[in-house]
Formats: C-alpha cells, structure tokens, sequence
C-alpha cells in the first residue's frame, strides 16, 4: 500500500513537477565517467553516461527511464532501450528537490557504476 500511496503522489504531482537535473561523476577517483539524470517528470527521463566528454561519441549512452518502484528510500527506473536491460536509481526523498550531495547507481548489461551527483530543478 506504501507504494502506491508513493507512486500515485509522484502521478499527481506530475503536473506541477519541474524538471530535475541530476548531475553526477564516477565514486571511483580513477574513472573519468560522468553521468546526467534528467527526469522530465517524476516518473520519467533520461540517462546519460559517457568515460568522458573528450572521449568519442561511441563511448557515451543515452536511454530514456522509466519509474519502476521504490524500495527502502529509493526509487528504481528501469532502462527502456533495446541495447539491454538496466537500473537506475535516485534516492527518493530528493525526486523534485534540489540536492547538494546524492548517490545514484546504474546498472546495465552487466556493468555497474555508483556516482556522486548533485540535483537542481528547473522551471522550463
């Protein structure tokens, strides 16, 4: 019933959402990786990765999200694109905050990254 009661807030509150911008680099101090979470609405977006902006485009991924569940604070949106399954998640007391410090995790065909992002909401 927790979940609902969750997720059909986060649908009601869609209308008013602004877009939240979640940016993130590698928790691993050896990796050049950055990423960007851009949720659209509080149950939909992107996921950007790349091994860094000087790299080639053929090591950046773009796939959109979609909300899945929440589960002990956090919220899971699977990956929707046909390169593979995956996860991404985003604490869930920030979904529409602005946030100095969050950890956001990505999981996708067989490759797992933690981040160290912050978030801010913009008003498009």
């Amino acid at each position: 019933m927790k979940k609902f009661a969750v997720l059909f807030a986060l649908v009601v509150s869609s209308s008013a959402f602004a877009r939240q911008y979640i940016q993130c680099s590698s928790s691993d101090i050896y990796s050049t990786e950055v990423a960007v979470v851009n949720l659209t609405t509080p149950t939909s977006g992107t996921f950007f990765a790349s091994s860094g902006m000087q790299n080639s485009e053929d090591e950046r991924l773009l796939v959109d999200i979609a909300f899945e569940k929440v589960e002990k604070g956090v919220s899971y949106f699977k990956v929707v694109d046909s390169r593979g399954e995956g996860t991404v998640t985003v604490p869930t007391e920030v979904i529409g905050k602005k946030s100095d410090f969050l950890k956001v995790t990505m999981s996708l065909m067989g490759a797992y990254q933690e981040y160290s992002c912050f978030s801010r909401i913009y008003n498009d």
